[in-house]
């Protein structure tokens, strides 16, 4: 009865509507919220997608060829027993898809996006009236800054966002106890499986505690312990080879090379947010009015620092290489060629500049048609580094010096932090079907076939072992299973002019061999030994004639011996033109420095403004 009486008064109603309307409007105040956040975070991720296809698009597909992503368990199993596994095994997972258009840049800024959220979330949650929320950019903004370094690996985004993850999760844990063993355990799993951000994470949660919770941060040296055993473990078992590789952001970064000031930045961004929360974690809601200039304040601060930071951390001058590197994988020479029109003054470009001419047949003829830099714009020294290796196995491929070729790609696949790169794992599938050791090749293709996107290409190789017919009408294998020498010989790395010279006599159909073994002569202006090399090969099937830029060279020795000019079929038009550039040279010698600039546009293309001026 006294139910029915309360419910008949006319004052329930009213308060059971007042309460109905007041959780509406929390709901609806949650709601809105919550689709703001997703609105802006959905709007970074578009700008951080649209910027990276446009800026990195080849430099994803430069990485890609850097990972060999495995479709089997054991692969999956021998990451995860080693330290910092798991995360390597994540990236060559992803890493796999930048071959695709679009996908390096959709993978990176979910990466990217997700760590910035992941920050809000934990400004919302430990000082929600900070209005600290444009802050959460910044790691987002450094990250990307590495993305452009060729010597930072992804692994250390993807560890990043994870450490985040775990740190906001301790924030949602209420009780002493539950915190402990959740730094503890997430602690030794985090080293274990992402390496370093294990110490930034608990390196965090030490420090909340001691600004917030003093009385009980004694408690949290108990994760502190087994991280650090296993840090002095490692060491002790040779695991890293220096204690930056397991504290500090170098462990994410090439080990040959210390990572720049702005990867450090994220080690020390945690620690300022933090304290930054601590200190504004109390304050008192301020007026629309002020939060919405505090909120612009930042956003331009953070607009300004990644101005500044693109220019102060970012360099981009390996994009050219990149992209031709990708032209070079493709083998679209002629898009090589199209790009490289003007100067070209990078060693590595120049190399694949020369590279595309040869394979296109189109070396001795066109070379100087572009500026050449020397010997090392067809030949880099060896450096032992990734790039050089994987760049000189290709040069001695097109060559067809396929033992260096090997080498190279051996040289290549050992410095690769995975199971070898497939580009350099197709090389040395090639060159051991060429030289017909099967069993080796069976190796590599049985890798390859486990992968996603190279399995059909390693299919179709299979057809090859133990058929040594197969290998010698194809048109590739076969070609360069011509060139190997029959009599076996001492081959140097840095002097393969004998080389080149031997293998033209063994099979003068692959002109790429004698196409470099002239150009060599020439671009280190050793006219001598040319003109030895033209009398051995001039009118044989090699080089049944000579090219325009041989006979430019044949012309400068006529100087001495007036008669050469016959014996090598010298056109009327190259020794009319050569002398023209006499006339020019005599006119205007008194102005010996303006003389460059006056030649190169009537002769910048010949061997002779080369012989004089480069």
């Amino acid at each position: 009865m006294k139910i029915n009486k309360i419910k008949r008064h006319p004052g329930f109603f009213a308060l059971t509507l007042s309460g109905i309307c007041n959780s509406a409007r929390n709901i609806c105040r949650i709601s809105n919220s919550a689709v703001r956040r997703v609105t802006f975070w959905f709007g970074v991720f578009l700008l951080l997608f649209v910027y990276q296809q446009k800026q990195l698009v080849f430099h994803f597909y430069f990485i890609e060829q850097e990972h060999l992503f495995l479709w089997s368990q054991d692969y999956f199993l021998s990451l995860i027993r080693e330290h910092g596994g798991l995360v390597r095994w994540i990236e060559a997972f992803c890493a796999q898809f930048f071959m695709e258009r679009y996908c390096g840049a959709f993978i990176m800024s979910a990466w990217l996006t997700a760590t910035g959220m992941l920050a809000a979330a934990i400004i919302r949650r430990i000082a929600p009236a900070s209005n600290l929320f444009i802050t959460s950019l910044l790691p987002v903004i450094f990250l990307l800054f590495q993305h452009f370094d060729m010597n930072y690996r992804y692994c250390g985004t993807i560890a990043y966002t994870m450490m985040l993850a775990l740190l906001y999760g301790y924030f949602c844990i209420p009780n002493l106890t539950g915190q402990v063993v959740y730094a503890t355990v997430l602690g030794i799993l985090l080293f274990w499986g992402f390496g370093a951000v294990a110490v930034l994470f608990l390196t965090a949660v030490v420090l909340w505690e001691l600004m917030n919770r003093l009385n009980r941060a004694f408690f949290f040296i108990i994760p502190l312990l087994p991280v650090a055993g296993l840090v002095l473990w490692s060491i002790y078992t040779a695991l890293a080879g220096n204690f930056r590789f397991l504290l500090l952001p170098d462990g994410y970064y090439s080990f040959r090379l210390r990572p720049g000031l702005a990867l450090y930045f994220l080690w020390i961004y945690p620690v300022l947010l933090l304290l930054l929360c601590r200190f504004m974690r109390n304050r008192k809601p301020v007026r629309r009015r002020y939060k919405y200039v505090e909120s612009s304040i930042l956003l331009l601060a953070v607009t300004i620092t990644f101005m500044l930071g693109m220019s102060r951390f970012v360099n981009r001058n390996s994009d050219f290489y990149k992209e031709l590197d990708y032209y070079m994988r493709t083998a679209q020479w002629d898009r090589i060629i199209e790009r490289c029109d003007g100067d070209v003054k990078n060693y590595l470009s120049m190399c694949c500049l020369n590279l595309a001419l040869a394979e296109k047949g189109e070396l001795s003829e066109r070379m100087f048609s572009f500026t050449q830099q020397g010997v090392q714009g067809i030949f880099i020294p060896w450096n032992k580094a990734l790039q050089s290796s994987v760049l000189l196995s290709d040069i001695y491929f097109s060559m067809g010096h396929i033992a260096l070729a090997q080498r190279m790609a051996f040289e290549a696949n050992v410095i690769m932090p995975d199971p070898g790169g497939p580009r350099m794992l197709k090389r040395l599938i090639q060159t051991s079907l060429i030289f017909g050791a099967y069993p080796v090749a069976e190796k590599y293709i049985d890798i390859l076939e486990q992968t996603k996107y190279y399995r059909k290409w390693a299919r179709n190789h299979r057809r090859f072992l133990w058929n040594d017919e197969a290998v010698g009408s194809d048109d590739l294998l076969g070609m360069k299973r011509r060139c190997i020498p029959k009599e076996n010989f001492i081959s140097e790395h840095l002097n393969v002019i004998s080389d080149l010279e031997n293998i033209a006599l063994q099979n003068p159909a692959h002109q790429a061999s004698i196409q470099y073994a002239g150009a060599f002569y020439l671009l280190s202006k050793e006219i001598l030994p040319f003109r030895e090399f033209a009398e051995k090969y001039y009118g044989t099937e090699a080089l049944p004639t000579l090219p325009e830029p041989y006979q430019e060279a044949i012309v400068i020795l006529s100087e001495q011996e007036p008669t050469i000019l016959e014996q090598y079929a010298v056109s009327e038009a190259v020794v009319l033109r050569y002398q023209e550039l006499r006339r020019q040279v005599i006119t205007n010698r008194q102005n010996s420095a303006a003389l460059p600039g006056l030649l190169k546009r009537s002769f910048g293309d010949t061997y002779w403004y080369y012989y004089m001026f480069k």
